[in-house]
């Protein structure tokens, strides 16, 4: 099978998009190398406007995203992203199949990483684990945790009850939050 083809399908792409390069990089004298993917999408395809109606490409623009590591090397997504004009003044970005708008990271890395933190793993820890900047980290946990919380309804929560604990030498603290629309086991 050709390369291009299989990371096609490692991708799961479907049409229009396709990968049409592949590449790894050797970084300085460092010995680390990094594989460089570009996806572009199949000539005279049209995309879906925020309006609803297909249309063609008014123009592109190249984007870079950041991927999960093939296997212990650092990956890159590389597209030309179609932009449509929807009208006579308003032009608009096509949303790409995997990666979320303007985050620079494709969704199963961010999926990774919010794994990670929801197994109590610290953002720093995160961090050199997916070799990333504890700042790019912490915004994606942000993102995902405001989009929780808008999709939270608490209409029924009459009681939250916080039970944190500590250790007396080490710095581990760890809190339980239970939310209760009736009471909590010893009656308050």
């Amino acid at each position: 099978m050709e390369t291009n083809m299989l990371f096609s399908i490692g991708l799961n792409l479907s049409f229009p998009w396709k990968v049409v390069k592949s590449e790894f990089r050797l970084l300085d004298e460092s010995n680390i190398r990094e594989l460089h993917i570009w996806i572009d999408f199949e000539y005279g395809s049209r995309f879906i406007s925020s309006k609803g109606t297909l249309l063609s490409p008014h123009d592109t623009v190249d984007k870079q995203w950041r991927h999960l590591n093939f296997f212990e090397h650092p990956c890159y997504l590389h597209a030309r992203v179609p932009r449509l004009k929807t009208d006579v003044s308003s032009i608009e970005m096509v949303q790409v199949p995997w990666a979320r708008h303007n985050s620079g990271f494709t969704m199963l890395f961010e999926a990774f990483a919010m794994a990670l933190i929801e197994e109590e793993t610290p953002v720093n820890s995160v961090a050199k684990t997916v070799k990333e900047y504890p700042k790019r980290i912490w915004t994606i946990f942000r993102h995902w945790i405001s989009k929780g919380k808008r999709n939270l309804n608490l209409c029924g929560v009459r009681r939250i009850g916080v039970d944190e604990t500590s250790r007396r030498k080490g710095s581990s603290v760890r809190a339980r939050i239970q939310i209760r629309s009736r009471g909590f086991p010893n009656g308050s």
